[in-house]
């Protein structure tokens, strides 16, 4: 027979687990995910997008957030596997919430990085300030692309590490198209050669790089 004791804790164990559940289930539907985080409107048009001509292969949200262009990115190429990379321990929690109804998206939670090291991880919804730890692993670009293979479009918003990226390894990234969100508040440098793409100023630091024809 249980103590008193016991069945308090499991009252108040069975509590935890409603709040922890779903904490913003009511506030964090969809319909009002777009009114609280939604995009710039012609982002949302660019990457809206049927970004694979045949209709399958996979598509790469780096630095998804909340989620608040995966949907849309899922939605409009349905036939594709939308891989959503995310290290922020608050933002997966609400990445996974949105997502979970849209079936063709993978969650991977990971940042990008040149070389795959460990780096500060951060459970503050606020991105934009220190990280306050844990550490947590990367995927280096060269073993996301040996373990999911190369996708057709990236959308890349990496606070900075674009640059290292695209200075040692553009090579790697050759024939993707990419949506590139650059941080030159982050990183004191200029924008690395991208020789293997015709280049498109289509919002501030953003630049759409178009695969150039392989030689």
């Amino acid at each position: 027979m249980k103590s008193p004791k016991d069945i308090g804790m499991g009252i108040l164990l069975r509590i935890s687990w409603v709040i922890r559940r779903n904490p913003a289930r009511f506030l964090f539907s969809d319909r009002n995910f777009q009114r609280v985080t939604g995009g710039e409107r012609d982002e949302v048009e660019f990457l809206r997008r049927r970004w694979v001509a045949a209709g399958t292969g996979s598509i790469w949200d780096v630095g998804a957030s909340v989620g608040k262009y995966t949907c849309d990115i899922a939605r409009a190429n349905p036939n594709c596997k939308i891989l959503a990379f995310e290290p922020n321990l608050n933002s997966l929690y609400f990445l996974a919430h949105r997502t979970a109804r849209v079936p063709n998206i993978e969650i991977v939670p990971c940042a990008l990085t040149a070389d795959g090291r460990d780096m500060m991880g951060s459970y503050d919804p606020d991105f934009t300030g220190a990280a306050t730890g844990p550490l947590v692993p990367t995927f280096s670009l060269a073993e996301a692309l040996a373990k999911f293979g190369k996708p057709a479009f990236i959308k890349m918003d990496v606070e900075g590490e674009e640059f290292r990226i695209f200075r040692e390894q553009p090579e790697l990234l050759r024939g993707v198209h990419l949506l590139v969100e650059w941080h030159p508040y982050f990183v004191k440098e200029p924008v690395p050669p991208l020789k293997y793409w015709r280049v498109h100023d289509v919002f501030p630091n953003h630049t759409y790089l178009e695969p150039l024809p392989e030689k």
